[in-house]
């Protein structure tokens, strides 16, 4: 299950392996404002994410 955490929440499951770096094109979301958790471990953008794996997308924020 994908879960992303930002200004927006949302749970998505996928059905078949894909690369971290098509996920963020094929959701439409900017890579680089978004820091990837794949099963409690930092993830890079050229990992592939399985259906029965557990990835938090976190959106980045800052502000003073």
């Amino acid at each position: 299950m994908i879960e992303i955490i930002g200004r927006k929440k949302e749970k998505i499951n996928i059905e078949k392996p894909e690369k971290l770096s098509e996920l963020y094109k094929s959701l439409g979301i900017n890579e680089d404002g978004f820091v990837a958790v794949l099963n409690g471990i930092p993830a890079t953008s050229d990992q592939i994410i399985n259906p029965e794996d557990n990835l938090v997308l976190l959106e980045i924020f800052s502000g003073g």
